[in-house]
């Protein structure tokens, strides 16, 4: 897998590109976590969807069998987590979390549902 995002703070957006391919199971949905490395964490935002297991919000992109899959987050995407301080509409708790070291992207599939690719995120 490979994640590509760029933060316009100014704008409130990231602008991303999620890409994998060779997956074992099916994609069901993948997100943006805010969890430190070695750690589970909660869910900040979706980066694609499935119907079985659809973004809240209703804003992220259908996930693909294989492939990329690009799309913009901003205020209205971010869900949380609340229970780790990060309430629903907080992009600027979620740009810190991203630039602090303590998020990661997690492509779930059902081979994997807890998560088969995983990266913790690092502002380059």
């Amino acid at each position: 897998g490979r994640f590509k995002a760029r933060i316009d703070e100014k704008a409130g957006s990231i602008a991303y590109e999620l890409s994998y391919h060779g997956l074992e199971g099916d994609v069901l949905q993948a997100h943006i976590h805010f969890g430190q490395r070695s750690v589970n964490g909660g869910v900040s935002v979706f980066l694609c969807q499935t119907a079985s297991n659809p973004d809240p919000t209703g804003l992220a992109p259908a996930c693909p069998t294989s492939g990329p899959v690009s799309g913009v987050l901003q205020a209205a995407n971010v869900i949380g987590p609340a229970t780790q301080g990060i309430a629903a509409t907080e992009f600027a708790a979620l740009v810190a979390a991203i630039r602090g070291g303590v998020a990661y992207v997690n492509v779930h599939s059902t081979a994997f549902p807890a998560g088969e690719v995983r990266g913790q995120l690092r502002d380059d």
